[in-house]
């Protein structure tokens, strides 16, 4: 099952709190192709760290667009879409997409 891999840190003045917070508020979403989420966060020091991954399963890239779908279309996907860019630091984010390669 490939993974979503986001890399990210909070705006400022936000806290860890918070973040967890949304999370648990909306994991009952469920969007088919999606499974289990795990947040992770990194204790790292230097300029422009990214201290936040946040790991979700997906059975096929079609999953993607019934994302999209959702956060475009759905009330309460746009509400936890747009809560969600008020406390990320877009700055410094980004997605990887990753498929364990089986040998």
């Amino acid at each position: 099952m490939p993974l979503w891999i986001m890399c990210f840190n909070l705006k400022d003045g936000v806290s860890e709190e918070e973040l967890v917070k949304l999370l648990k508020e909306y994991s009952d979403m469920k969007i088919q192709g999606f499974g289990s989420s795990k947040l992770y966060c990194h204790h790292l020091v230097g300029a422009n760290r990214r201290t936040y991954q946040l790991h979700m399963e997906f059975k096929d890239f079609a999953a993607w667009d019934r994302l999209l779908a959702f956060v475009q279309k759905d009330a309460k996907g746009a509400k936890f879409y747009q809560k969600w860019r008020s406390l990320i630091d877009m700055k410094t984010h980004y997605d990887e997409f990753v498929r364990e390669m089986p040998l």
